[in-house]
C-alpha cells in the first residue's frame, strides 16, 4: 500500500451532535443538500445510515465519485471509502468524520482526509485546493444545518463570504 497524505479541516456548527450525526451519516446519500461541488447524490447500495451503504455523487456533468461508509462509532466518528470514480488524479483517497461535543448546543466536526495521488508529485500541489473543497463541505454544512436552507453551487460564493466574518461561535441564523 502506498503511503497517504494527510489533510484537516473543522468548522463548528451550532446543532447538537444528533442533528450532525444525523445530516453526516444516517441521511448519507443526501449530501447534496450541504455540499457546494456536487450537483446530485444518491444512494446506490445498502441501507440509509448504515455501514456498507454506498452513494454516487455528481461533481458536474462529466465527474462523478462513489463513495461507502466502511466503519462508525455512533455520534462521534465515520471513514468513509472514496473508492470510485472519475475524479482527476485521484488514486485512493478516505475520509474520517469526527464529531466533538462543544456545549450541548455546538459541534465541532473535523474531516481528516487521506489519500495519493497519480502521479504521486502531485499530491502535494493538490493539498491546499482539496483542504479548500473539505473547507467548503464543512461550511455548507453549517449553513444548512443552522438555516435549513439547501446548499447549491450558485449559491455558495455569498455563504463563504459570510462565513468568514462569523466568529467561530456564531451562527448564520
Amino acid at each position: 500500500m502506498k503511503k497517504l497524505r494527510t489533510l484537516h479541516t473543522d468548522v463548528t456548527i451550532n446543532a447538537s451532535k444528533e442533528k450532525v450525526w444525523d445530516a453526516l451519516f444516517t441521511r448519507f446519500g443526501e449530501v447534496h443538500l450541504y455540499n457546494p461541488g456536487i450537483d446530485s447524490s444518491h444512494y446506490i447500495k445498502g441501507d440509509s445510515g448504515n455501514i456498507g451503504c454506498e452513494r454516487q455523487c455528481q461533481l458536474d456533468a462529466k465527474t462523478m465519485v462513489r463513495e461507502r461508509i466502511v466503519s462508525a462509532e455512533t455520534n462521534s466518528k465515520m471513514t468513509i471509502d472514496i473508492f470510485d470514480g472519475n475524479m482527476p488524479m485521484i488514486d485512493q483517497m478516505y475520509a474520517d468524520i469526527e464529531l466533538f461535543e462543544k456545549n450541548g448546543r455546538q459541534t465541532t466536526v473535523r474531516i481528516t482526509a487521506r489519500y495519493n495521488t497519480k502521479p504521486a508529485f502531485m499530491g502535494a500541489l493538490m493539498k491546499g485546493p482539496m483542504r479548500s473543497k473539505f473547507a467548503d463541505v464543512l461550511i455548507g454544512l453549517k449553513y444548512y444545518l443552522e438555516t435549513g436552507k439547501k446548499v447549491s453551487k450558485e449559491k455558495y460564493k455569498p455563504i463563504k463570504k459570510a462565513y468568514k466574518l462569523l466568529s467561530p461561535s456564531q451562527s448564520f441564523a
